[in-house]
């Protein structure tokens, strides 16, 4: 049966985009119930200009740059193409109508996820631009949804952690242990049911046994149950 050509914007980080690569092989041959592989086409594109024009909000250059780049997917053979990073979504929507191949967003995958588990109140990890930027807060808001950040002081620990250590690849004990704490004084003081890992490099850090009843929403794992569904037609 022919399957689509996945298409994947990478290297925002690159762990995580390895990430994405073994989830979507795995998963696909778990549903295909063969020795096939998918076909996947990866664009490993600049972080340090992709981050640079989100932290200078030159989102319109964003918006161009991106879109260039997924019309290299195309021009490969990509059928849809996907963003292996939540950062980027804060222009998922701008993106979305000047793309010229499908795309399939992370933000949308988690919400209709979270809406399965009828949660009603949920935190929000990830790099500033992510919780800051309104787009995962927009999302939610529409499945009348709460979104909650931690403190602006845990805000900076979690961003500087995030760019200094997890996009390099480097996970500590100790910055896990600070982690774990932030969540828990969340669930003390705002009271939220699960907490979205909205930053494809943290499920290498947190994990669903760290907390008793209490739901992580790996929004790569999310993301990449979309993108097989999309490409297997299923």
């Amino acid at each position: 049966m022919q399957r689509k050509v996945i298409g994947i914007i990478g290297g925002i980080a690159p762990p995580s985009t390895i990430d994405y690569y073994q989830r979507i092989i795995t998963g696909f041959q778990e549903k295909d119930s063969t020795r096939h592989y998918p076909s996947i086409l990866i664009n490993s594109i600049d972080m340090t200009r992709m981050l640079d024009l989100v932290t200078k909000k030159e989102y319109d250059t964003l918006v161009d740059y991106l879109s260039g780049e997924i019309q290299k997917l195309k021009n490969g053979g990509a059928d849809f193409a996907v963003l292996a990073s939540n950062t980027p979504h804060i222009v998922f929507e701008q993106l979305k109508k000047k793309s010229s191949i499908p795309l399939i967003s992370i933000v949308e995958m988690t919400v209709k996820y979270a809406k399965t588990l009828g949660c009603k109140k949920l935190g929000l990890f990830g790099t500033k631009s992510t919780m800051q930027g309104g787009f995962y807060q927009a999302g939610f808001s529409k499945e009348s949804i709460e979104i909650v950040t931690p403190p602006f002081e845990s805000q900076n620990y979690i961003h500087d952690k995030y760019m200094n250590e997890f996009v390099k690849g480097i996970f500590l004990e100790e910055t896990k242990k600070a982690f774990i704490d932030i969540v828990h004084q969340m669930i003390q003081q705002s009271n939220i049911e699960g907490l979205i890992l909205g930053g494809t490099e943290l499920p290498f850090i947190l994990e669903e046994k760290d907390f008793k009843k209490f739901s992580l929403l790996n929004t790569t794992e999310i993301h990449v149950e979309s993108i097989l569904k999309y490409a297997m037609a299923i």
